[in-house]
């Protein structure tokens, strides 16, 4: 564990014991079981116990491999789980997608790189154990929200960059093809100047040392080739993280790669940070549709 300002600790803890109130009241009374939907729950990836567990929702019926969503989850590099994202997890399986949701190592126990090691063992898993589950390996797609974002758009980075992969010392996935990914609600451009100040909450993850140790392979964007598998980006209009939403956007314009940028919510009937977790907001569930949709163009046979 990394040393860690006390003040920092009293900020997690304030803050997640937040979000988790919040969360409990958007997702009480949501089913968990569904009768098209097929679960695994606590499958073992790795060897951290808890925190290296996933599930898998599968459509039913299903008698051929279907197009698989690994899915990340956000909370700062602090706080979430499996069992918190289960809800919106069961709705991409209801989309026909297969689904894996998983956790993953949190600061302040485990700093950078540990939650971006996790996801690479975590598709090593399914390269290895997808078919039993019916998970279509050549049609793989990565999302995530929030620090779970962040933590998409460097993993497919890595997926096209062997360099940025090698400097991670992430595992390379030779038979598994990533198709595109989810960024949403994301924090992408950590090493912008202020982006983390050294008594935030995200200084847990992206500790001190990390930050002077780790300054090259932070900037992802630097490592960006134009194999960048296609991303559907969405923020909403009073997301916190709106305007990296638009930085993203405006860098991958500038590089030609494809991809589609959405921003939900008006000044009449806003939306906010994550909004799309949310199972009972329409607007939600229009935004979800439309990524679900770009995804499906970029199946292949």
């Amino acid at each position: 564990m990394a040393t860690v300002n006390q003040a920092v600790l009293d900020d997690i803890k304030q803050t997640t014991s937040q979000w988790a109130a919040s969360d409990a009241k958007r997702d009480q009374g949501l089913p968990t079981e569904f009768p098209d939907v097929q679960r695994f729950d606590n499958l073992s990836y790795g060897p951290a116990g808890e925190e290296n567990l996933l599930d898998i929702y599968i459509p039913k019926p299903v008698t051929a491999p279907v197009a698989t969503i690994i899915n990340i989850h956000g909370g700062g590099n602090v706080y979430g789980s499996k069992e918190l994202y289960q809800h919106y997890c069961l709705g991409w399986a209801r989309h026909g997608f297969g689904v894996v949701n998983f956790n993953y190592r949190l600061a302040p126990q485990t700093p950078f790189p540990g939650a971006l090691e996790d996801t690479a063992k975590v598709v090593k898993w399914v390269e290895t154990h997808g078919q039993t589950y019916h998970l279509d390996r050549q049609n793989v797609f990565i999302v995530g929200d929030s620090a779970g974002g962040t933590l998409a758009f460097q993993y497919l980075v890595a997926t096209q960059n062997e360099a940025y992969r090698k400097a991670l010392g992430l595992a390379q996935c030779a038979t598994l093809k990533v198709r595109g990914g989810g960024l949403n609600s994301g924090f992408y451009f950590i090493d912008r100047p202020g982006a983390i100040e050294p008594t935030s909450m995200m200084s847990a993850y992206f500790t001190p040392t990390v930050l002077k140790a780790d300054a090259q392979v932070l900037r992802t964007e630097d490592f960006v080739t134009a194999n960048f598998p296609p991303v559907f980006v969405m923020t909403a209009n009073q997301d916190f993280l709106h305007d990296e939403g638009i930085r993203l956007d405006q860098f991958l314009i500038d590089h030609q790669l494809k991809h589609q940028f959405q921003v939900y919510g008006t000044p009449e009937d806003p939306r906010e940070h994550v909004f799309q977790l949310n199972q009972r907001d329409p607007i939600a569930a229009e935004a979800n549709h439309a990524q679900a949709t770009f995804f499906r163009n970029l199946i292949q046979a």
